[in-house]
């Protein structure tokens, strides 16, 4: 009953989020399809994607969780659903994260948050999402049989992949890429002032 009234309070205090509620002896399917077998079990949705989990009866630890989705308004992730938008992303930028994941695998919970935060603190690098199910035929090409799989791209040609990769170390590698991509930016911006001053 708590709960329920903390759950209350949350929604009016975060509007720009949506608060579902899901009582299971009514809705015994759902909770089979998003794989839920604890009460209580929150569950961060973005743009359909399980971005964050919380098991927890502490309205603290469960208003601490709501308080940083809410923040992830401003996550910046591309999600490719067909090969002409991936391709035109991979045309049109130099420095890309690719992550290689599916809605399924309740594995990809943590480290799919993780993603969402470095998507919004790195301006310089795009990142993108693929999911195994809409473009299984993208994983085949790109190599990629394990999930998650995070692939770094500068200028298509140096390519490095990582696989069962922890969040920890995803921050690192994103913070050195990222680095490389402002570097390489502020060269480019000199390169060009000086042809202009010419």
């Amino acid at each position: 009953m708590y709960m329920n009234s903390t759950f209350t309070k949350l929604s009016k205090e975060h509007p720009n989020v949506k608060f579902v509620q899901v009582v299971e002896g009514e809705l015994r399917n759902i909770f089979q399809l998003y794989n839920v077998s604890k009460i209580p079990t929150f569950r961060f949705l973005y743009d359909g994607d399980v971005v964050s989990e919380c098991i927890s009866a502490n309205p603290k630890f469960v208003t601490k969780k709501v308080q940083k989705f809410g923040e992830l308004a401003n996550i910046k992730i591309h999600k490719c659903k067909d090969e002409q938008s991936l391709n035109k992303l991979f045309t049109n930028n130099n420095f890309l994260v690719v992550y290689f994941g599916s809605k399924k695998s309740k594995q990809s919970i943590p480290i799919s948050s993780t993603f969402a935060e470095l998507s919004r603190n790195h301006s310089k690098v795009k990142f993108i999402y693929i999911d195994q199910d809409e473009m299984p035929e993208t994983f085949d090409k790109s190599g990629v049989w394990k999930i998650p799989t995070f692939m770094f791209l500068c200028d298509l040609d140096d390519i490095r992949v990582y696989d069962n990769i922890s969040s920890d170390d995803l921050i690192k590698k994103v913070e050195e890429f990222s680095k490389h991509a402002e570097a390489v930016s502020e060269q480019v911006e000199a390169v060009s002032e000086q042809a202009e001053a010419n």
